[in-house]
C-alpha cells in the first residue's frame, strides 16, 4: 500500500540535506508531482502577515528571530546556509567581550511529520505562518550578529522522557543538527580568530559582489612585526608590505575596482575611524543604526566607531558592502 506519510518524510529529508543551489540558473527537480502537491498543500492555507516594528527589540529568552542566510565569519570567510531558519531564542544574551554578545538556541522547523510523541509542536499558525517543530534536542549556540528578523515570541514547556524514533526520524533529526553547524560555526570562528587576533593591531573583513576579503595590521610601533602565513583571501596592509614600522596614522585601505569609492581604516585607542574617498551619498549602518560622519568637500570621516559589522550603502553601488572591524 502507497504510504503518503513516508513519502512526505523521505521528500523532507532529501530537500533539508541537498538545500537549495542559489547559484545555478538551472533547477533540477528529482520529486514527482505528488510530492510536490503533498509539499504545497502543507503551505497553502497559510495566511501570515508580515510584522513592521518600528525599532528593533533587544535580544531576549523565549524570541523567535529568523536567521541571516548568509555571513561572513570572524576568520573572514562567507558562510552560505542551505535554507532559510527562524530559531527560538533560549536565553538572554551573553558578552564573549564588550562588542560581541551571544545566545543559545533551538531551530523551528515546519516539518511536523517528523515530530517524535514528546515532540512540542505549536499547531497555532498566527505566531509564524505554519505549524512548527520547536527542536529541543538541537540546542545551538550562536552570535546574535546572524540574527536577522523579529518573528514573535512562543514560550516552551521542558519535557523529560525516554523516546523511541523512526529510522525517518532519527535520519531527519541528523540532517539538522547538521545543518545547525551555521549557527555555531559563527561561535567558534570567534574563538579561532581570537586566538590569532594578538598577532595583529587590528583587520578588517570586506564582503561585495560575493567576494571576501581580510586585511591585517600588524602590531604598531614595532620595527620588525611578526608576519604569519595567510589564508588565500587574507592579505596585509600595505605599510606592512612596504616593511615600514606601522603606526596609528597607517591605515587599512579598501579600494576595489568595482568600487566608485575608497575606504581607510584607522584604529586609534581602542576606536576605529573610517574613511570615504571622495565625498560621495553614502549610508554607513550598524545593527540597523545609522552612522552619523563629518565631512567637507573631499571626503566622510566617521569617528568613534566600534568592533562589528558595518553595512554601506550608495546610489552608486548596486549591492552592499559589508565591512567587519575586528
Amino acid at each position: 500500500m502507497f504510504d503518503k506519510t513516508q513519502l512526505a518524510m523521505d521528500t523532507i529529508n532529501i530537500f533539508l540535506r541537498e538545500g537549495i543551489n542559489t547559484d545555478s540558473q538551472e533547477e533540477v527537480l528529482s520529486a514527482n508531482f505528488e510530492d510536490v502537491d503533498h509539499l504545497n498543500d502543507m503551505f497553502k492555507s497559510l495566511n501570515f502577515r508580515q510584522q513592521h516594528l518600528r525599532i528593533i527589540p533587544h535580544y531576549k529568552k523565549n524570541q523567535i528571530w529568523s536567521v541571516k542566510n548568509h555571513y561572513i565569519d570572524f576568520e573572514g570567510v562567507l558562510q552560505h546556509s542551505k535554507h532559510d531558519m527562524l530559531v527560538l531564542l533560549l536565553s538572554n544574551p551573553e558578552e564573549l567581550d564588550s562588542d560581541t554578545t551571544y545566545v543559545r538556541v533551538c531551530p523551528l522547523s515546519p516539518f511536523v511529520e517528523h515530530a517524535s510523541h514528546i515532540d512540542q509542536i505549536c499547531d497555532d499558525s498566527s505566531i509564524v505562518g505554519f505549524p512548527f517543530i520547536v527542536e529541543t534536542w538541537n540546542e545551538q549556540p550562536v552570535l546574535t550578529e546572524i540574527l536577522d528578523k523579529y518573528v514573535g515570541e512562543y514560550h516552551i514547556e521542558h519535557e523529560c522522557s525516554d523516546e523511541v524514533l523512526t529510522k525517518e526520524q532519527s535520519e531527519f533529526r541528523e540532517i539538522e543538527i547538521s545543518n545547525s553547524r551555521y549557527l555555531n560555526h559563527s561561535i567558534s570562528s570567534y574563538i579561532n580568530e581570537m586566538e590569532r587576533s594578538e598577532i595583529f593591531a587590528f583587520s578588517v573583513d570586506m564582503h561585495f559582489m560575493n567576494k571576501v576579503k581580510t586585511i591585517h595590521m600588524p602590531i604598531q610601533n614595532v620595527q620588525n612585526p611578526k608576519l604569519v602565513l595567510l589564508a588565500d583571501h587574507e592579505e596585509y596592509a600595505a605599510a606592512a608590505r612596504m616593511q615600514n614600522v606601522v603606526t596609528e596614522n597607517d591605515c587599512i585601505l579598501v579600494d576595489e575596482t568595482e568600487l566608485p569609492f575608497k575606504v581607510e581604516i584607522r584604529k586609534k585607542v581602542g576606536e576605529y575611524i573610517l574613511t570615504i574617498i571622495p565625498k560621495v551619498e553614502i549610508r554607513l549602518q550598524k545593527d540597523g543604526k545609522d552612522m552619523i560622519g563629518m565631512s567637507n568637500s573631499e571626503r566622510i570621516v566617521y569617528n568613534g566607531l566600534k568592533k562589528g559589522l558595518y553595512e554601506i550603502s550608495s546610489p552608486l553601488i548596486d549591492k552592499l558592502l559589508t565591512i567587519r572591524l575586528k
